[in-house]
């Protein structure tokens, strides 16, 4: 089991600063490796695949109500925290010759207004070969995002490694990659920002909103980690792995339950760090050789009251009117039983889902025409829409030194 796993791996502060940029390689040898490790021998076809995010926002507020008055149109999509590790032994599409790993990272990608915002520039991405001694590291404070809100910090690392030391016939096995982001205070759709809260209109909303002068949707810190590799087997072949984790941050929604509006939150908020979402695919390449096991923390939801909540489990699925024109539905996804395979000779693993969905519907009554829609908020949290791992029958190096040749595209 890796370093990732259930919390084992050292916990990371998500508003650690990381400077941007590529760390400095050490000395490296003839292919490019660091001078302890060598290009490994071919290990047969395997293939890992793995991508996610920490938090994805869509916004849709049209602009105008019948009369009301115009009211600005925002409406867009914003991802924060993009991550996508990739190993494939027959070479990684769109990259160079003899690249067999990647992590990749993004901080934000945003298409808001129409207009694919140029936020992905803030991004990291490691490859093997040739491999690095140090991971990639990336990082920024306080990133205004136009017409949604703001990004306290966000910060993480990505490595990818092809090396001798983890590939090989009587290997131990270790990391192929790694991806880790931290993600700080998010707050989104501020009304009063917006403008939608502002002249006739105002007259109109038959509450004082308690986020009138604040975020429709804040969340608190949070991280998300990414790890693919190999493992030893008795017989000196290897399994392959992928593995993710992270660690839920509150969310408060409509000012939060302080104010009359959402809180969710851990039944052990007092961890800060800890991973608390868990998830691992391996195969051996034997039969029965195909696993996953995961684990999704339990939640906690306050609706209007900060002092009463109830639990929230995974398939949790429900709608809550919070305020008059201001509806809540919460949804705590399971893995999906459809989506996952395991094969039964143990060559292949997959699964998707999981994750916090909560989506944010806000009307007011208008003259003559009723209740009017103003627009709706989605966001979720922690989602891994797909991992996978294929390895060969028997798994890697099951032949031991009776290997073809290193495939070349």
């Amino acid at each position: 089991m890796s370093e990732f796993s259930r919390g084992v791996r050292p916990a990371r502060r998500a508003l650690v600063v990381a400077a941007c940029g590529t760390a400095v390689a050490l000395t490296v040898g003839a292919f490019g490796l660091p001078a302890h490790a060598a290009e490994p021998d071919h290990p047969g076809e395997f293939k890992i695949t793995t991508d996610g995010y920490y938090g994805s926002v869509r916004l849709d507020f049209a602009g105008g109500v019948p009369l009301v008055g115009a009211i600005p149109d925002v409406k867009g999509d914003l991802t924060v925290g993009v991550v996508r590790n990739d190993v494939d032994s027959a070479g990684l599409a769109g990259e160079a010759d003899d690249v067999y790993s990647r992590s990749f990272g993004s901080l934000v990608g945003a298409d808001l207004l129409g207009v694919d915002l140029p936020l992905d520039l803030y991004a990291v991405k490691q490859v093997a070969l040739p491999e690095e001694a140090e991971p990639n590291t990336y990082g920024i404070h306080d990133l205004r995002i136009p017409l949604a809100g703001n990004l306290r910090a966000i910060s993480g690392e990505a490595k990818a490694n092809w090396n001798d030391d983890v590939l090989g016939h009587g290997q131990p096995g270790g990391v192929l990659t790694s991806l880790y982001s931290g993600v700080g205070q998010l707050d989104l759709v501020d009304f009063g920002d917006l403008g939608l809260l502002d002249g006739m209109f105002a007259s109109m909303v038959p509450v004082e909103l308690p986020v009138a002068s604040g975020p429709l949707i804040s969340t608190g810190d949070g991280q998300l980690l990414q790890e693919t590799g190999v493992f030893g087997k008795a017989d000196g072949s290897q399994g392959a792995y992928v593995e993710v984790s992270g660690r839920f941050a509150d969310l408060n929604l409509a000012g939060g339950a302080a104010n009359g509006g959402v809180t969710i939150g851990f039944a052990a908020a007092s961890d800060t760090e800890t991973p608390n979402a868990w998830g691992r695919l391996e195969v051996t390449g034997e039969p029965g050789g195909a696993s996953f096991d995961y684990e999704l923390p339990a939640l906690e939801l306050w609706v209007g009251d900060e002092e009463q909540g109830i639990a929230i489990e995974p398939g949790f699925d429900q709608t809550f009117e919070v305020l008059p024109g201001v509806s809540v539905n919460v949804n705590f996804a399971d893995y999906r039983t459809d989506d996952t395979v395991l094969a039964e000779d143990g060559t292949f693993a997959a699964a998707s889902g999981g994750g916090l969905a909560v989506r944010v519907d806000v009307s007011v009554p208008a003259p003559l025409v009723g209740e009017v829609d103003l627009g709706t908020a989605e966001i979720g949290l922690l989602s891994f829409p797909e991992v996978s791992v294929e390895v060969p029958a028997g798994g890697l190096y099951a032949d031991g030194d009776d290997l073809p040749e290193l495939h070349v595209r």
